[in-house]
């Protein structure tokens, strides 16, 4: 185990701080064509930079992006033909973002900003849950944080009541599911508040299930810790 971690753990499990939940927020289609920046990088490797010009939707799911770029091309792109794409929002996304992200900004002692990338939102190409290889763009909720488990936003998650500015949501809105996938795997799983106590450590957290012990045993183990769960786990499992 690095030092670096250990201090990280010890700093997270002695801490007298209240954690929550707290991801990246959600960006809407409204939200992406108001960004001020876009690119989008084929499979291939080619790297298109510009501005969202519409988004596709089917069943709350991004199917499509067209990028016009600064000459006034435009390219449109299917979900299984992107590797990447980013959009650079607004700067009320960055301040929201730094304003929700407690746990994160507190945990052991580490500024937001030196654990979250804020400068763009990604969405990466991943497979749907279920059996039929069916591709989509998925929001990636951990960026900076990612190195072992990936959390996207679920597309059609329940969530509680929340308000929304500029395509960006500023209160509430707690997700009851997200989409999971192992860095090893492009195929994700769908996870819910309902099944996490139970299911959790055995279909997430599995490369190192021990880290968590009697820190976060039986009822301990709460969906509003999910970030926390993820962060700490790619702190102590990344080389696992």
């Amino acid at each position: 185990m690095k030092k670096s971690s250990l201090i990280a753990l010890l700093s997270l499990f002695f801490t007298t701080i209240s954690f929550a939940q707290s991801f990246v927020p959600a960006l809407s289609v409204n939200g992406m064509v108001q960004s001020k920046e876009a690119y989008v990088v084929k499979n291939d490797g080619t790297k298109i930079t510009g501005k969202v010009s519409t988004a596709s939707l089917t069943n709350n799911v991004l199917k499509s992006v067209t990028i016009k770029t600064a000459e006034g091309e435009k390219f449109k792109f299917k979900a299984a033909d992107i590797k990447e794409f980013a959009v650079k929002p607004k700067d009320l996304f960055k301040f929201e973002q730094s304003m929700t992200a407690g746990s994160i900004k507190e945990l052991a002692g580490r500024n937001f900003e030196d654990v979250v990338d804020q400068e763009y939102v990604y969405y990466e190409q991943a497979l749907l849950p279920g059996k039929k290889n069916k591709f989509a763009l998925m929001q990636l909720l951990n960026p900076g944080f990612d190195h072992v488990v990936k959390v996207y936003k679920d597309p059609n998650a329940k969530q509680t009541g929340g308000i929304g500015i500029a395509g960006v949501k500023v209160t509430g809105g707690i997700d009851k599911s997200y989409l999971v996938t192992d860095t090893g795997s492009n195929r994700a799983i769908e996870i819910e508040k309902k099944k996490y106590k139970k299911e959790g450590q055995k279909v997430i957290f599995t490369k190192c299930p021990d880290i968590f012990g009697k820190y976060y045993a039986g009822d301990k183990f709460q969906w509003k810790d999910f970030a926390e769960h993820v962060y700490v786990y790619d702190q102590l499992c990344t080389d696992k």
